[in-house]
């Protein structure tokens, strides 16, 4: 009867686990500007994400985005207002599921802020290649840009930043001098 209880109380934390790390997306989107440093880590936490670097006027933390691993990164405007919010996606190594994840966010970023052109850009991490980039501005202080990098979508790449596939970055200018 014991070995039971046990099987069903692991069952429960892995469910538990696994529902947390999946949410990690909706609790980066929901995220409002203006938001303390202090909230901001409780709510990632509580969806399942981890601190990977605390400091006063940033933190960065790992999780997950949608069953992609993911690193976000949030920037605090100096009263501890959160002023930026990023995530950057590391591919699972499956190229078309990959820019099929990017086709659904852009259309759905074009269904909440209105539809704007996908450009080419440069890719500054790769001479000679191309990235896809998307900039919504819904307000007059906020800006969100989405941007698809296919050359790491290929493969599993590193940690860093530079090797995900890819970034959404959302920004306010409401507390700027």
């Amino acid at each position: 009867m014991r070995k039971i209880i046990l099987a069903v109380i692991l069952m429960a934390l892995l469910v538990c686990e696994s529902f947390a790390a999946s949410n990690s997306s909706e609790a980066f989107l929901s995220l409002p500007f203006g938001h303390t440093y202090a909230r901001t880590q409780k709510r990632m936490e509580n969806s399942g994400a981890k601190v990977l670097t605390p400091r006063k006027d940033s933190l960065t933390m790992e999780g997950m985005f949608e069953n992609y691993p993911a690193t976000f990164i949030f920037g605090f405007h100096k009263n501890k207002l959160l002023k930026t919010k990023s995530v950057y996606l590391q591919s699972m190594g499956n190229a078309e599921y990959d820019r099929k994840f990017y086709e659904a966010l852009r259309k759905g970023m074009n269904a909440l802020y209105g539809k704007t052109q996908e450009t080419p850009t440069a890719n500054i991490r790769a001479a000679g290649k191309i990235m896809l980039k998307n900039v919504w501005t819904p307000d007059k202080y906020t800006t969100i840009t989405l941007t698809y990098n296919s050359e790491m979508s290929k493969r599993f790449p590193g940690s860093s930043l530079t090797s995900k596939f890819i970034q959404v970055i959302y920004k306010t200018d409401k507390w700027d001098d």
